[in-house]
This record gives structure tokens, C-alpha cells and sequence, in this order.
């Protein structure tokens, strides 16, 4: 559309008073029809809610660009609400392979796993690097980050891919987390909530950063806790006793303990994001992750004869979790935040922050249901490179951190999209197990795979496999090329990796989809 420049009928007629009467009448009501129709669109726009504005853009599109192409502009402060944004609803771009097929093969998985445990117990200080790069868009990742560290060694236990090593490997990272426990923070701050620690020393990294994070302490305790599980089962309690519950108090309480302490008295906070870049007291992700570690904590206290800390514990998860439905929830999607709603950190959180006791925010429910189908919707607009995927026949989406992302040029990232597919991993198990959800999320999920539900829970599981494989099956496109290096972001335009190299949490949430996928193959061969 054009711009409209500012007039006087009467003028015009003034300086056209050799046009005949009829048409200089006729010119005031064209006009007045024109301003009518802009007006309409205007209205039109303008009754489109933030939650429901998809982006017609690119970065750098302009408002008459915007506006020629039919869509709507109108500026926003909200991070992710775009600027220029379709009239109505997109079409989503996920499809749905026909028949379930792994995506990568026995080696390949292989490859990957070697790539990741390179990254772990850097020259034997227990530290786990963020990805071997100095050179990122961001910077040098050449750092241990608390909670790419703390996610990484839950992965190695929960994946086994270290398999016979994953009690040296973790006995290395138990000395790490001792050690920056113990730190002098120079930022006037609790350690047990500063982003990154320098490789080898352990050191807290004194330069300028998004600071306090404190989502931090409750991952790292969640995964100190499935290794001292997996000690106490095999009879090593001595070892749990000295380093990370210690019954005299000291070492803080130990690992555990000091840790957990932290989430009970600082799980309202204000804190950096997952991303770094935006603060609050209330995000998703932290929330659902503390308060996962605190419904664990409180079953390891328990073990561990403490009944009184087991108390604290639950009476913390009780009051995290009576913030997280209502707060998250808006009826449409979860979001991560109000001044960044749509946000990958969700799915991600979905995963990590799932307790199977509690059952909120189930892979299968309507809740998570919906937050997939507006992730689509949002995700299918905002790259190029999803629409030529889909217009090549390739099944699946590929997810970023959120939309209107611009470091590095905003694009997929590995560790987003991985996590989708284990989430829909994750759905499948379920509903194998014969968990059918309603027919109102039966609906959502027609709607978000571009399939119908299916009657059985056989074949919804199927569904959810096919689902996940084909998240993996783009991927894996976009990373065989480079041997299966996994880095962090995919180019938005051309699909070439980019930006870090070998980043950790990248293999992390791979394999975590890899182990997800083999937990329902298995479970399927169990039943045959």
C-alpha cells in the first residue's frame, strides 16, 4: 500500500477548476472510500492479539515492504512479537513421514557420542566446555557453563553413551562442582549462581555477563542426584556421605545439599534467562526445572534419614508449582515469560522439567498440545529455510530459541529441535502405554501434525514416533554434511551449520532424542 499524503478537497478543486463538476464531486467520496478501506485494515490489524501474530518479515523489512505484501505492521517492545505479521493465521510447514525410520544410524550415533564426551572433563578438572570455539558470533565458548555443565552430565547418565566410564566421568565433575562451590565470588554475589567458570582452573569468570542465573543449582543438583542414586543402589554410600550429602555438615552439607539449599531461598529471584539476554523473576524454564529438583530433593533427603530437609523440599515444590500453571499457561500456548512469550527454553523445559509423579505439563496433554501447534505456526514463518524443507518433500520443522531472535542473524538451533523430538519421543512411550488424552487434545494434535488422532493408542503412538523422526530426519539433513560435528545454530536461509562448533549441549539433546526413541522401540519389542 501507499502512503497517503495529507489534503484539501477544496484546494484540489481550486487547482483543477477546469475539470468538470462531476468529477471533482466524485474525487471527495473516492477519497473518503480510500481513507474507509485503510481504516478497516488498520482496525482489521489492530484486533490481532500479540499471542497470534505470525511473522510475514525478514530481518530488515521495512513497514511499506510490510505492508505491500498484505500483511500488518505495527510496532511492539515485546521481544518475539513481530513487527510485520500476517492477517490471519500461516499454514503450518511440520510434516509427518509416513512410516517411522531412524534417522541416523548405529555409527553415526557413535560419532556424535565421541564428539560430545570430548567435551567433558577438560584435561581432567571434571569442567565440561561449552564447545571447543574461541571464535562465535558471541564470543569464546571456551568456558565451563554451570547449566550447559550440569545438563551435560545428566545426559551422560541418563544416555549411557560413556558406558563403563560414566562413574569416573561423574566422580571428575563431583571434584568440579566441590571446587566452584567453594569460590570467592568477585561479583558480590552467591556462586552457586554465576553463569561460567574458566577451563581448567575453575576460576569464576570475572569479565561483564548476564548475571545472577539462577537456574543453575537446581540442574546441577538434579544431576548429582541420579548419580548418587545410582551409588546408593549399588551399595556405595560411603562415597554419597562424604561428597554430597554429609551428615556432619560439612562441604556446605555437601554437593547436594548446598545446592538444593540454594533453590529454597532463591527460586523467586530475579535471574538472567536460559538465552542470557533478558531478566526476570518468573520463567518457565527455571520454575519447572527447580521445582523438579526440589520433588527429587525431597525423596533424596528422605533416603538419606533427613525428614525435616524432605519437608523444606516439598514444601518448595508445592510453592513453585502453585505459580507455574496459571502464570504459563494463557490458554493458547505455555510461555517462557510475558516480556518473551514464545520461547524454545519451553520445549526444552518440558523435558528436563517433567516429573512423572507430578504429571503436570505431560507430553501428550492439551497444554503442551497447544504450545506445538502455535511453535509450529511461529517457527514455519520465521525461517526460509522450513518452508523450502517442507516444498522439497523433507518431513519435520526445525525450531529456534524464539521468534524475532536476532543474534547471529536469528536461526534454527540444533538443541531446540532435537528437544521437540524427544518430546514427541517422550509422547509416544506414553501413549504406548495406553495413556490416551482427551478428544480436546486429540484435537490440537490433528491440527499440529497435520494427521488424524487416531482411535487406538497403538497407533497415536505410532503417530508420535513418526513425529519424532521426522524432526530428526530434517536435522539430520542439515548435519550430514559436516560429518555429524554438531554446532549450534543452522543459517535461517541456507540450512549450513553455524556459528559455535562442537557445541555440548547440541550432542547433548541429540542423544537425549536418540535414548528417547530407543526407550519406545524397546518398549514396542517388550510387548511383541
Amino acid at each position: 500500500s501507499t502512503k497517503h499524503r495529507a489534503f484539501s478537497p477544496s484546494s484540489h478543486i481550486l487547482h483543477n477548476s477546469t475539470a468538470p463538476l462531476a468529477t471533482m464531486l466524485f474525487r471527495p467520496v473516492l477519497l473518503a472510500a480510500g481513507l474507509a478501506a485503510v481504516s478497516s485494515v488498520k482496525d482489521e490489524c489492530s484486533a490481532i492479539a500479540d499471542s497470534s501474530k505470525y511473522d510475514c518479515g525478514v530481518l530488515g523489512t521495512t513497514e511499506d515492504q510490510c505492508t505491500a505484501s498484505g500483511c500488518c505492521w505495527a510496532e511492539s517492545d515485546t521481544a518475539g512479537v513481530p513487527w510485520c505479521f500476517f492477517k490471519d493465521a500461516p499454514a503450518s510447514c511440520f510434516v509427518t513421514t509416513n512410516t517411522s525410520t531412524a534417522a541416523f544410524s548405529d555409527d553415526e550415533i557413535d560419532t556424535m557420542a565421541s564428539l560430545f564426551l570430548a567435551n567433558i572433563n577438560i584435561e581432567g578438572s571434571g569442567g565440561v566446555v561449552a564447545a571447543p570455539d574461541y571464535d562465535t558470533p558471541g564470543g569464546s565458548y571456551y568456558f565451563h557453563w554451570e547449566r550447559d555443565g550440569a545438563l551435560t552430565m545428566r545426559c551422560l547418565q541418563e544416555t549411557g553413551v560413556a558406558a563403563d566410564d560414566t562413574q569416573s566421568y561423574m566422580e571428575a565433575y563431583v571434584k568440579w562442582v566441590l571446587k566452584v562451590q567453594a569460590d570467592e565470588d568477585p561479583h558480590d554475589q552467591d556462586v552457586r549462581t554465576e553463569p561460567k567458570y574458566m577451563l581448567p582452573g575453575g576460576e569464576v569468570y570475572d569479565g561483564s555477563w548476564c548475571r545472577p542465573q539462577n537456574d543453575g543449582p537446581g540442574l546441577r543438583g538434579t544431576a548429582l542426584m541420579i548419580f548418587a542414586n545410582t551409588l546408593l543402589a549399588s551399595g556405595d554410600s560411603d562415597y554419597v556421605a562424604a561428597n554430597l550429602w554429609t551428615a556432619d555438615g560439612s562441604l556446605n552439607g555437601g554437593a547436594i545439599k548446598y545446592d538444593l539449599d540454594y533453590v529454597v531461598s532463591g527460586w523467586e529471584s530475579n535471574s538472567c534467562d536460559l538465552w542470557e539476554e533478558i531478566q526476570s523473576s518468573d520463567f518457565f524454564w527455571n520454575r519447572i526445572t527447580m521445582k523438579k529438583a526440589m520433588l527429587l530433593g525431597a525423596d533424596f533427603a528422605k533416603t538419606m534419614g533427613d525428614d525435616a530437609t524432605a519437608a523444606t523440599y516439598a514444601a518448595t515444590a508445592a510453592s513453585i508449582d502453585a505459580t507455574l500453571y496459571d502464570s504459563h499457561f494463557n490458554g493458547d500456548y505455555v510461555l517462557e515469560t510475558t516480556a518473551r512469550e514464545k520461547d524454545g527454553a519451553v520445549i526444552v523445559g518440558f523435558n528436563d522439567g517433567f516429573h512423572a509423579a507430578d504429571g503436570l505439563f505431560a507430553p501428550t496433554s492439551l497444554e503442551v498440545a497447544k504450545t506445538v501447534a502455535a511453535y509450529n505456526l511461529a517457527f514455519s514463518t520465521e525461517y526460509a529455510i522450513n518452508t523450502a524443507d517442507t516444498a522439497n518433500g523433507l518431513p519435520g520443522i526445525l525450531y529456534g530459541r524464539y521468534p524475532g531472535d536476532t543474534y547471529a542473524g536469528g536461526n534454527p538451533w540444533v538443541l531446540t529441535t532435537a528437544a521437540l523430538a524427544t518430546l514427541f519421543y517422550r509422547g509416544s512411550l506414553d501413549l504406548a502405554a495406553g495413556n490416551l488424552p482427551d478428544a480436546d487434545a486429540q484435537a490440537v494434535w490433528a491440527d499440529a501434525l497435520g494427521e488424524e488422532f487416531p482411535a487406538s493408542a497403538s497407533a497415536a503412538s505410532d503417530l508420535f514416533l513418526r513425529a519424532g523422526d521426522s524432526v530428526m530426519i530434517r536435522l539430520r539433513s542439515h548435519v550430514v554434511a559436516d560429518d555429524f560435528h554438531l554446532d549450534e545454530q543452522i543459517d535461517r536461509n541456507t540450512g549450513v551449520q553455524m556459528s559455535a562448533k562442537d557445541l555440548t549441549w547440541s550432542y547433548a539433546e541429540v542423544l537425549n532424542a536418540v535414548t528417547a526413541r530407543k526407550a519406545v522401540i524397546d518398549a514396542a519389542a517388550t510387548v511383541a
